[in-house]
């Protein structure tokens, strides 16, 4: 029988073993992705035999499961299919990675699977964020030519202790700068600090570029498999070629040897963020899905799979 209990910081040794061994390249299923918004989304989780259970709620949407971690799906999905049953709860999913949807389709054949381009996760080649080399990656590379020959005195180095205070200095001006009214800016930006002051206890990896001894751009991440995920990545829009440059040094610092791919989440359906990543040429856009299903007999489904395109998570 799964038990739910909400998570917490002292959860994170626990529930790193399974994380540690992520299914897909979605960066939901890390620990930043988990561990920063856990609040935001009230996320649960159980562990029963051997498996990793989350629930979250999304706002607007309601108790949704994640894909379970370290078993036998068949196994897993019942376990969540008596959990609602008992409850009286409608039985949904996500994010569901595009290579578990048939099977959880087959486990719940009466269900409609759902599909947000705004949740998309942009997948990158590594060593093409490292030097933007060839032609389609030249507007990057001018950016960063730019930073240089207009800022001699810069610096991009792994965050420590002495970089606190001007981080956390950088975060007032980008959040003065920026003012965005959404919950979730503001959950970002006071998840952010947070990480900053425990990115070691997280296992993660972060970077502060600076200018004349200013922060003017940091990135947070981790390393799962043969994925650099970036979690935080803030810069300051008035020193040309910033954000290039960030992306950049943060490649060329934290995507060492079998670090092939760099994930660097969505754009949540912000037209400026979405051009701009499309600007570094992703390799793939990892799809996301939400399943709902409607549980009880139901005709053997045939064929592909058919999605239904909508807007998942409306709160963001």
């Amino acid at each position: 029988m799964l038990e739910f209990h909400p998570l917490t910081d002292r959860d994170l040794d626990r529930l790193r073993p399974f994380l540690n061994k992520n299914p897909s390249r979605l960066c939901d299923l890390t620990v930043g992705g988990i561990f920063i918004w856990r609040d935001y989304y009230k996320t649960e989780y159980a562990i029963h035999e051997g498996i990793l259970y989350f629930k979250v709620d999304y706002p607007g949407f309601g108790t949704m499961f994640t894909l379970p971690q370290g078993g036998d799906r068949k196994r897993e999905y019942r376990q969540i299919r008596e959990f609602c049953q008992r409850r009286n709860m409608p039985i949904m999913f996500y994010p569901i990675p595009r290579e578990e949807l048939e099977p959880l389709m087959e486990c719940f054949p009466c269900a409609t699977a759902m599909s947000d381009r705004n949740t998309f996760d942009y997948l990158y080649h590594s060593e093409a964020l490292k030097y933007f080399k060839g032609k389609k990656l030249a507007g990057q590379r001018n950016h960063v030519n730019r930073f240089l020959r207009t800022y001699d005195n810069w610096s991009f180095a792994p965050l420590t202790a002495a970089d606190a205070a001007d981080a956390q200095a950088f975060l007032d001006r980008y959040s003065a700068a920026v003012q965005k009214e959404s919950s979730s800016f503001k959950e970002d930006l006071e998840k952010t600090r947070q990480v900053l002051a425990q990115a070691e206890d997280y296992g993660m990896v972060a970077g502060v570029l600076r200018v004349g001894g200013a922060v003017v751009g940091l990135s947070v991440g981790e390393v799962v498999g043969d994925t650099l995920f970036i979690h935080i990545e803030k810069a300051d829009r008035d020193y040309e070629g910033c954000y290039q440059m960030l992306v950049s040094q943060f490649a060329q610092t934290f995507a060492g040897e079998g670090v092939e791919y760099i994930n660097r989440e969505d754009d949540t359906g912000d037209p400026g963020l979405r051009t701009s990543k499309l600007s570094y040429k992703p390799v793939e856009l990892l799809e996301k899905f939400a399943v709902l299903v409607e549980d009880g007999p139901c005709p053997k489904r045939e064929g592909e799979v058919e999605v239904v395109q909508t807007n998942i998570i409306n709160a963001v």
